[in-house]
């Protein structure tokens, strides 16, 4: 079994991501990025919206932004529901999206500590396949699973025996709630913040088919220490795992590297430590002819934001 612990990426230096004055609040709520080619697309954890960068010399442009109610049907709520986006990954020929299908606990008011209402918006249950139109790079048409009922994720996840107890609980308070996907050899893996179980970080495996139907959901317990996931990331046949409090706490924050092997446990290989930023978003990337791990932050710092320019980490891994 595999359990050692080292240190495989150091941070090389910052990307700069240029969104344009006008989108103040979208640099401040990044939270997921997958690049192809040339093109880096992002998305927000409030919003509804798609964006897609070009590259550049030494960074990426926005060129163009995505209204997803264009492309995906029947999301519930009102036009001003924000889908709660925190992960984006692509194939061959698409790009994938995860909501994290959580509760939230209403913000108390002046007077309160805390509130006792639990709010379930239904529109943060999107998980859709978004084919794109590689010559223009633009999307065309989009397949979704239903956000309620039988055969939504959300469903799916609660009628499981391992993940029942925690349907009531809102996140960030060990409730149900997805940051990470990640889509390897045809295989679909989603992250959870929470819950964590028993001590145990979970991946789950997503089979399915041609109608776009979730057929089963296979769970994976990890020892991340005590962390959940915050978000994953192919690494050829791997994937990365960025790991992190199911709460709100400053850290600890780490990468692990995973595969779902019999008897592969995750490897750490990167550590953040404890941070006022958060590592958010993760994606492999090519920038100055070199290739390397984009990092966003959740609450990033006033140095990172210029403009509508958002300085974003990069990571290298260390040569053996």
């Amino acid at each position: 079994m595999d359990t050692g612990t080292t240190s495989e990426f150091f941070l090389a230096g910052q990307v700069s991501l240029d969104f344009g004055t006008s989108e103040q609040s979208l640099v401040r709520n990044l939270s997921g990025c997958v690049a192809t080619g040339p093109l880096l697309w992002t998305v927000s954890d409030e919003g509804r919206t798609l964006e897609r960068l070009t590259r550049e010399v030494d960074g990426y442009r926005l060129s163009e932004r995505f209204a997803l109610d264009q492309f995906i049907q029947g999301i519930p709520g009102s036009s001003d529901d924000e889908l709660d986006l925190e992960s984006i990954d692509s194939d061959a020929t698409s790009l994938w999206l995860c909501g994290a299908h959580c509760k939230v606990r209403r913000k108390p008011e002046a007077n309160e500590i805390l509130n006792s209402e639990i709010r379930e918006r239904k529109s943060r249950r999107l998980l859709a396949r978004l084919m794109i139109d590689q010559s223009p790079g633009r999307p065309v048409t989009a397949q979704s699973v239903p956000f309620e009922g039988d055969g939504s994720l959300r469903t799916m996840l609660e009628g499981n025996l391992f993940f029942a107890p925690f349907r009531e609980l809102p996140t960030k308070e060990n409730g149900i709630d997805i940051e990470g996907l990640a889509v390897v050899d045809g295989c679909v893996f989603i992250g959870l913040r929470g819950p964590v179980i028993g001590g145990f970080a979970v991946v789950a495996e997503l089979a399915i088919d041609s109608a776009f139907r979730i057929q089963s959901v296979r769970p994976f317990f990890l020892n991340l220490q005590g962390l959940g996931v915050r978000e994953l990331t192919r690494d050829g046949t791997n994937i990365l795992i960025t790991a992190g409090p199911v709460g709100d706490a400053q850290g600890p924050f780490a990468l692990y590297r995973w595969s779902p092997k019999p008897g592969f446990a995750p490897r750490k290989v990167y550590s953040w430590g404890t941070a006022i930023e958060k590592p958010e978003g993760l994606c492999w990337c090519e920038v100055g002819g070199e290739r390397g791990l984009l990092v966003f932050y959740d609450s990033p710092g006033d140095t990172r934001l210029q403009n509508g320019v958002y300085s974003a980490d990069l990571l290298k891994r260390l040569q053996v």
